[in-house]
């Protein structure tokens, strides 16, 4: 299970921004739209426009949408069955002695192992935090995760994907 890594850094286009738009992201929600740039910086240093890109080669056969959550609850590549990994539910007792709801959590340590510089960043909480795995071997092989506004990581297994299906999968999930 090789797994390789890439940085997306995502510029918004204030010009191209509805006001719409303009005012959800002073509220905070995150919006990702074809007006922005993004540019995905492999760890070989290889760099590729993710909106711009165009393939023709498409390996992907998603499966439908989940009712929490607004991604595949599968896809197929290569013949191989990727799932998409549930978060926990995280839950603390208060001064009661009573559960309350915390969030969702998921843990990404496992892919991001070998990335040398992940547990010294500080990750933040996203829609766009998401994580795939193997569903033969229970491995991760594909997850994002947002370091900072407008910086995410991309950890993925190149035994299945290769740098334009990493692209590909992106814009099918995200835009």
């Amino acid at each position: 299970m090789p797994i390789k890594y890439a940085e997306m850094t995502i510029v918004r286009n204030l010009e191209k921004e509805s006001w719409l738009t303009y005012f959800k992201h002073l509220l905070g929600e995150e919006i990702i739209t074809n007006n922005d740039t993004i540019i995905i910086l492999f760890d070989d240093g290889t760099m590729m426009d993710a909106v711009e890109y165009k393939d023709t080669n498409e390996q992907f056969k998603m499966g439908p949408k989940g009712y929490r959550h607004n991604y595949p609850i599968y896809f197929t590549i290569k013949n191989l069955l990727v799932l998409f990994k549930e978060p926990r539910v995280e839950m603390v007792k208060d001064s009661r002695n009573l559960f309350s709801y915390v969030g969702l959590k998921l843990d990404s340590r496992p892919i991001f192992k070998d990335y040398p510089n992940y547990n010294t960043l500080k990750k933040e909480p996203s829609i766009y935090n998401i994580i795939y795995e193997n569903s033969t071997k229970t491995e991760d092989v594909f997850a994002i995760v947002k370091r900072k506004s407008n910086l995410y990581l991309l950890a993925y297994d190149d035994s299945y994907f290769e740098k334009s299906d990493v692209v590909n999968l992106f814009q099918r999930l995200i835009l």
